[in-house]
């Protein structure tokens, strides 16, 4: 399998990245809450025995599960945060001199029952889950920058409100939630990604969550879509951590901080390919950014595509890293998107062909 991933590692980029990830564990535990500072966190960051799961009861290979150098909340999931309005966003803008949220930051976006919410990634990198209320809907919304992922869904587990968790441990480069609460002890770790349970009481019954429409955008193009839209308020002790990004020479290089198998096969295509995934009834439909602009003739845009026979069209920016998936509202269908980088979905869906469209 060709990939310019082991030739990084063995040159000690390798050794860069982890000490990336370093910091970053580092700054957020300095900036835990005050009422969380004293409490003592499960896991020492480099044995997945440690972190408090039953890991024999999976279906994974021995050994696909490793530690992520963070202990278990050492990012702090957020539940029901405060929200801001576009006016809000506005003032702080003038305060701050245009730099609370630019037009071309990325904000993870959803919308359910008419209300839309908007979730700056600059915010999301250092908590990764919201547990929110959307459209009087239940919602778990999360972002990993380890693969560049987005993933909106239900959470109700057996019809019963689930909060989750960071559970600091990594499945082929990818965050692994967990479900938390007094009726989940001892809790089972999720797979962003697939929003399927793959350790524990839950991955036995086989459950997942029912998946959501999610972008992955800019602010401005979000907001031009929901101008009433609502925005994820920053917490003021963390207000000199968002400044930071950990992440920006990771999502330069084709570097993996962890583990993944399988690798995408040997292609044009980038192992950090962003590609968005539309869903139609159980039948995905996988898009990669650049083969879109490719076939589109420009690094900006709208492009148009059907998947199980439901026209979906994506607005693109090559640039930012940003798409927007859309489609005539469809009650009797079941429709749902995600974003990721390619190596994080091929690892869970290793039978998807390389992505379209082809130029």
């Amino acid at each position: 399998m060709t990939s310019r991933v082991p030739s990084l590692v063995r040159s000690g980029w390798w050794v860069a990245v982890a000490g990336i990830l370093v910091a970053l564990t580092i700054l957020v535990l300095a900036w835990r809450a005050p009422e969380d500072r004293g409490r003592a966190l499960q896991g020492d960051g480099r044995d997945p025995a440690t972190y408090g799961f039953d890991l024999t009861r999976t279906n994974l290979p021995p050994g696909a599960i490793v530690a992520s150098g963070m202990p278990r909340d050492g990012l702090m999931a957020l539940v029901e945060p405060e929200m801001l309005t576009a006016a809000d966003v506005e003032a702080l803008n003038r305060e701050g001199r245009g730099k609370f949220l630019l037009s071309t930051d990325r904000v993870v976006g959803v919308e359910v029952g008419g209300e839309a919410r908007a979730y700056p990634v600059r915010f999301m990198r250092w908590h990764e889950v919201v547990n929110d209320v959307v459209g009087g809907v239940p919602v778990l919304v999360t972002y990993n920058p380890l693969c560049d992922a987005a993933v909106a869904s239900v959470r109700t587990i057996a019809d019963r409100v689930t909060e989750f968790g960071v559970s600091g441990l990594v499945w082929n480069s990818n965050i692994l939630l967990y479900d938390r609460g007094p009726d989940a002890a001892p809790g089972s770790l999720w797979s962003q990604i697939s929003a399927r349970a793959v350790v524990g009481p839950a991955a036995a019954d086989g459950e997942s969550l029912d998946l959501l429409p999610v972008s992955l955008c800019t602010w401005g193009q979000w907001r031009e879509r929901h101008p009433e839209s609502l925005i994820l308020a920053p917490l003021e002790h963390l207000h000199r951590v968002y400044k930071r990004d950990p992440y920006h020479s990771y999502f330069g290089s084709d570097v993996l901080r962890f583990p993944v198998d399988p690798l995408p096969p040997g292609d044009d295509l980038a192992v950090k390919e962003r590609v968005v995934i539309i869903t139609v009834d159980g039948e995905n439909g996988v898009f990669a950014l650049s083969r879109i602009a490719a076939a589109s003739g420009a690094r900006t845009g709208t492009w148009t595509t059907t998947v199980n026979h439901l026209p979906i069209t994506v607005d693109f920016d090559l640039e930012h890293g940003a798409a927007v998936a859309r489609w005539t509202d469809a009650p009797e269908r079941k429709v749902s998107s995600r974003h990721a980088f390619w190596f994080a979905w091929y690892a869970q869906h290793p039978d998807t062909p390389s992505p379209g469209p082809l130029p």
